[in-house]
């Protein structure tokens, strides 16, 4: 049997790993239902005409099995790439890990691997929990206004809501003793 190698915080003091997405969930629902039109012959109209009363509720049945059979989740399968968060020895960082590609489409096979180190924030004792929790959410929000994450979608929502709750000093302080 073999063991796997999985990393705890202590290994490579990731506090926090947010996911990049090829695009929004919102996005990705238009997609797959211009796709999902596509494929039916018939428009919901004409079923209604042809079949009457059950027309569109068969229409919405059918509509529903396309895009169950495509399997296609949005969030597990449109994941491009991470940001881990990191504390260690006086910096507080992030590092960017993206599909190793040019140009990322929705199919997309490329492995995910190290893309680059994005901000570093020197670690402060005297800030509070707060304002280092604030501190690293404006970084994270500027970098989803530069041009090379733009068109992605960085979900930071668990982040908000995890973040603010963290003790940042305590995290640090383990992680680094």
């Amino acid at each position: 049997m073999v063991e796997e190698v999985t990393y705890g915080l202590t290994e490579y003091n990731g506090v926090f790993e947010i996911p990049i997405y090829r695009l929004t969930n919102e996005k990705f629902q238009k997609e797959l239902d211009n796709y999902a039109t596509k494929v039916i012959p018939y428009s919901k109209k004409d079923m209604e005409d042809l079949l009457k009363k059950k027309g569109a509720e068969i229409y919405d049945e059918v509509l529903q099995d396309i895009k169950t059979m495509s399997e296609y989740g949005w969030k597990f399968n449109e994941i491009i790439g991470w940001v881990t968060i990191r504390l260690n020895q006086g910096t507080i960082f992030e590092e960017i890990f993206l599909k190793k590609l040019k140009r990322i489409t929705k199919n997309s096979k490329a492995k995910i691997a190290f893309h680059d180190f994005g901000f570093k924030i020197p670690y402060d004792s005297k800030k509070s929990n707060f304002e280092l929790f604030n501190a690293i959410l404006a970084e994270i929000e500027k970098m989803q206004l530069d041009k090379k994450f733009r068109h992605w979608h960085i979900d930071i929502s668990k982040f908000k809501v995890f973040g603010q709750f963290a003790d940042w000093k305590k995290m640090y302080a383990f992680l680094n003793n």
